[in-house]
């Protein structure tokens, strides 16, 4: 019989090689182009990719007057009252009903987050919040 050390010690040593082979770091070689992909950008098949086509690490001063904040607070505020069949992929839901979503706490310039309430037998958006370079704004109906 084996002693719990050692048991402890192959258990550590095959959950390192596990996460070895999820994980990994970015290599200049495996990246298209042989440039190294930008830190927090999405991978091209990873099916939850939404890439608004702003940086994620950049911050409002980097942004300037690059960012256009009314477009997006216009696209925000037409949501409102759309059904849920009607809304694009890139757009995340926070809540259906009493049911509220899981979302990860990254902050994506450009990205909506919706909630939808039934009415009548169809969820509709109730409230939008987009996140712009100065913070979210959220519009409610």
């Amino acid at each position: 019989m084996r002693s719990p050390a050692f048991l402890t010690a192959a258990s550590i040593a095959v959950f390192a090689v596990i996460l070895t082979g999820c994980g990994g770091t970015a290599d200049a070689a495996d990246a298209p182009g042989g440039e190294a992909p930008i830190a927090g950008a999405c991978h091209v098949d990873h099916p939850d990719c939404v890439d608004t086509g702003v940086d994620p690490e950049a911050t409002p001063d980097d942004l300037g007057d690059e960012f256009p904040v009314d477009d997006a607070e216009s696209a925000a505020q037409s949501l409102l009252g759309a059904t849920e069949s009607d809304l694009s992929d890139d757009v995340r839901i926070a809540r259906r009903g009493d049911e509220s979503f899981m979302l990860t706490e990254d902050y994506v310039i450009g990205r909506m987050t919706v909630e939808l309430d039934d009415r009548d037998g169809v969820y509709v958006v109730t409230a939008v919040t987009v996140e712009l370079p100065e913070g979210p704004v959220t519009f409610r109906d």
